[in-house]
């Protein structure tokens, strides 16, 4: 008896540390507006409502598109994907001035991801402008 209450004790234990730890990561809001108007010079496409929880849904991994590199290597600490850090937004590092501003990195990360997702034959995302930048 001792030992059934120990081992349902551990496995609630176990189940409450996964929540917390699946919890940490999916911490990010699932809806965010990305909006790269400054560095497009407002070319008239509206801001890309990105859902955040159907690409961890889908199974990517954090750093598929949250990156830092040094020398070719995504060296980027995952703990600090944390909702509200002012390091880890795009426009961090992705200034105007900067080889890829925020707008060509959204992009490249993301039409590049769709385009590698068409080719497998994956399920279907948005391939054309007006399906991310959608007018309301």
């Amino acid at each position: 008896m001792k030992l059934d209450c120990i081992r349902v004790l551990m496995i609630i234990m176990l189940t409450t540390m996964i929540a917390l730890t699946g919890s940490v990561l999916m911490a990010q809001q699932d809806k965010m507006i990305l909006d790269s108007s400054n560095a497009s010079q407002n070319k008239g496409r509206p801001a890309v409502t990105f859902f955040h929880n159907r690409h961890v849904e889908a199974g990517l991994d954090c750093k598929a598109c949250h990156h830092l590199y040094q020398k070719g290597k995504n060296i980027l600490d995952e703990s600090q994907l944390v909702e509200g850090n002012p390091a880890i937004r795009c426009s961090q590092c992705h200034a105007a001035q900067l080889r890829l501003n925020v707008q060509q990195a959204f992009h490249s990360q993301c039409i590049g991801c769709h385009v590698t997702y068409q080719k497998e034959k994956k399920k279907t995302v948005p391939r054309y402008c007006g399906e991310c930048h959608a007018r309301k």
